[in-house]
């Protein structure tokens, strides 16, 4: 029992760290058919804001080619306050893994922190976005095509899509072992006492 709840302290922490991670993906991309281009990217190239960029500050990366310098337009992104916490929290949770001894306790605290994580991950990607879809719409140097809006060129990131993945892994697997801990080994072991039946 003492190495699966080891194993399973350690799937916990190893988690939350996968998801701090992956703030340095893509959370939010401007799509390379963006008319006309975006910021400092060129038409036909792809804008990358990753979590970090969110949650900290600063100019996304282009996969393509860049505008000429007398034609580029802001790109970069203030802090996002709900990224940043995000983070806090992604933080918090491997710390709380790593810190807390006791099962029960630990299960709940890992399983609330990374439903809350996934959460702010949520609302956070979703501010960022409509953010980007303003600065989109004022940046535009061609009809936007018939149709269409700027939300259709803003997207999640394969970074935002893992993390709510792995946080709801995270999130459940420590729900259930919270619950299985519960169960009292006196209590398991007379549902598994087998029946004798006297002559």
């Amino acid at each position: 029992m003492s190495r699966l709840r080891r194993s399973g302290r350690w799937f916990s922490f190893s988690g939350f760290v996968l998801v701090a991670l992956l703030f340095l993906f893509p959370f939010v991309t401007v799509s390379c058919a963006a008319p006309g281009g975006y910021g400092r990217a060129a038409a036909g190239a792809t804008t990358n804001y990753s979590g970090l960029d969110l949650a900290a500050g600063g100019s996304p990366s282009v996969d393509g080619a860049l505008r000429p310098a007398e034609r580029r337009q802001p790109d970069e992104l203030p802090v996002q306050p709900v990224a940043a916490l995000a983070l806090l929290v992604v933080v918090a949770g491997a710390v709380v893994v790593a810190v807390v001894r006791a099962v029960r306790p630990r299960r709940i605290s890992a399983a609330g922190t990374a439903f809350a994580a996934a959460v702010l991950v949520g609302a956070a990607v979703a501010g960022a976005q409509a953010l980007v879809e303003v600065r989109l719409r004022e940046q535009l140097t061609v009809a936007m095509p018939a149709g269409r809006t700027a939300a259709d060129f803003v997207g999640v990131g394969t970074g935002a899509w893992l993390s709510a993945l792995v946080l709801g892994v995270l999130g459940i697997g420590n729900l259930i072992g919270w619950w299985r801990a519960g169960v009292s080994p006196s209590a398991a072991s007379v549902r598994k006492k087998p029946v004798r039946l006297d002559p």
